[in-house]
């Protein structure tokens, strides 16, 4: 569309031992048609009040913007709040994801043409494949947590992370926030 190609990359946080699916990680990767020329844009997972794409059936539900009254009425949760009123979409294989792109077009005002979403392992896998991520580690970062053991930390540097460390690198809590995993 107008020239580009946009694909929404979303990591989802499904995996062993947890329920559901949130995607908590949404950038849209807009490829120039002609160059090949690529600008990434990340959504914020726990935005609020958002519109959706005219015409879509969220817009018909929320014709005001998101605003369901109840937690998980941020980006990450459409899918979810979908999960439970799947009714709106007869014949949608797959309604959870027709809202997210509902929402990300009503943010952005783009088109997405296309979608890639990947679990935790799917994450930990991808960055594996390609012989991890090379970040600069400010501050020791736990392994572990979230209901877990901590089992080690990450030490700050320059590094190449694997999988399993990039993973841990994007979700830890500990002396951060929302804004800062992203």
């Amino acid at each position: 569309h107008d020239g580009r190609y946009n694909g929404l990359l979303l990591g989802g946080d499904s995996g062993a031992g947890r329920w559901g699916l949130r995607p908590d990680s949404m950038t849209i990767a807009s490829i120039d048609a002609e160059t090949g020329r690529t600008v990434l844009i990340g959504l914020p997972r726990n935005m609020a009040d958002f519109p959706f794409a005219k015409g879509s059936v969220m817009h018909k539900a929320w014709p005001r913007g998101f605003n369901c009254g109840y937690p998980n009425c941020e980006l990450n949760g459409v899918n979810t709040w979908v999960g439970d009123h799947a009714a709106l979409f007869k014949g949608d294989k797959n309604p959870g994801m027709t809202a997210t792109i509902s929402a990300v077009e009503g943010i952005t005002g783009l088109k997405i043409n296309y979608l890639s979403m990947v679990n935790l392992q799917g994450f930990r896998d991808l960055v594996d494949a390609v012989g991890g991520v090379k970040l600069n580690v400010r501050q020791p970062i736990p392994v572990g947590g979230l209901g877990a053991d901590v089992t080690r930390y990450i030490q700050p540097g320059v590094r190449t992370l694997s999988g399993l460390d990039t993973l841990w690198f994007a979700r830890s809590r500990d002396s951060s926030d929302a804004y800062s995993r992203m």
